[in-house]
């Protein structure tokens, strides 16, 4: 029998990880450890956690230690270091899990001997249409460009991943948002062995401050996929074919055409990797930024840059 292991970051969740931990004790697949991982909370979180680890001793309890840096991903790759079983959950300390969450993730895996399950998640407090349209499996394969392209997509906790594959690969604890792109983005790398099942066992809450509501300025959201876009093209590019590069670096020179600027990447760093991808186009786009700060023009320059990636 298979063990799962389920990974949960929290900070001052105590008034609602309880219904988490609860859907999780309902499970109809009992061989599961989970591990929460504490981000540094101040509220009554230890307390939840007592209670729950005297219920039952398959909740095991983490908190990230200082030298660790803030945030969800730290916290997720302190529960991989830590996970015992043979595959991986990842999960929300505020969504809640279909009592058949586990069974219909792991009877996919075994059923057509796949490295993954993915499955599907829709709101219990809001509208899901936005979710739905991540699911378009029934229109493109799961391969390695058409995630990094986002034909296809998914969420953190729709999946179930053999263990040995999860340890491998590391959330970018840099980033703030945008990491679970940057996750699957080497996993797609690793393995598209993986089988879609067309049923939703995850419940997500809606917040209205999370961390892309929290970015309100269109500037700050552009700076949240560059630098997403900018990292998954830095974690990737030892494992990646020229046409992914491609892919990440044009979405990051978009949006620097359109905010003339480039952010969170080193000027010379970023263009020498440019160069090497897409050529002699690249001094088009460095042409452009420098007519645009110093004379407020450059529309030849951005227009010899897009027809000249166009063509590679």
């Amino acid at each position: 029998m298979n063990s799962i292991s389920i990974i949960i970051p929290t900070y001052n969740r105590a008034h609602l990880i309880g219904e988490t931990l609860d859907s999780i004790l309902a499970q109809t697949y009992s061989n599961w450890e989970c591990l929460i991982v504490d981000d540094g909370s101040t509220d009554e979180s230890q307390t939840v956690f007592d209670n729950y680890a005297a219920i039952d001793s398959r909740f095991r309890f983490f908190k990230r230690p200082p030298s660790k840096p803030k945030g969800a991903n730290a916290c997720r790759n302190i529960g991989l270091e830590n996970a015992t079983g043979d595959y991986v959950i990842f999960f929300d300390s505020d969504d809640l899990m279909t009592e058949n969450h586990i069974a219909v993730k792991l009877n996919a895996i075994e059923k057509h001997h796949c490295d993954y399950s993915i499955t599907r998640t829709k709101y219990f407090n809001k509208d899901s249409s936005q979710i739905d349209e991540y699911y378009q499996f029934d229109k493109h394969e799961i391969t390695t460009y058409n995630y990094i392209a986002q034909k296809i997509n998914w969420l953190t906790l729709d999946i179930c991943l053999d263990a040995k594959i999860a340890k491998k690969i590391r959330f970018n604890e840099t980033l703030q948002s945008g990491q679970e792109y940057n996750y699957f983005s080497k996993l797609v790398h690793i393995s598209t062995n993986a089988f879609f099942v067309n049923e939703v066992v995850s419940l997500r809450r809606f917040h209205e401050e999370s961390i892309r509501s929290q970015l309100k300025s269109e500037m700050q959201l552009k700076r949240s996929v560059f630098t997403g876009s900018w990292l998954t093209f830095l974690d990737t590019k030892d494992m990646a074919d020229d046409e992914i590069q491609k892919i990440l670096l044009y979405r990051c020179c978009t949006i620097a055409i359109e905010k003339n600027t480039i952010f969170d990447a080193k000027y010379a760093v970023f263009f020498h990797h440019l160069s090497r991808v897409y050529g002699y186009p690249s001094l088009y786009l460095l042409m452009y930024l420098i007519s645009k700060r110093l004379f407020n023009k450059g529309y030849y320059f951005r227009t010899k840059f897009l027809r000249g990636v166009k063509k590679i």
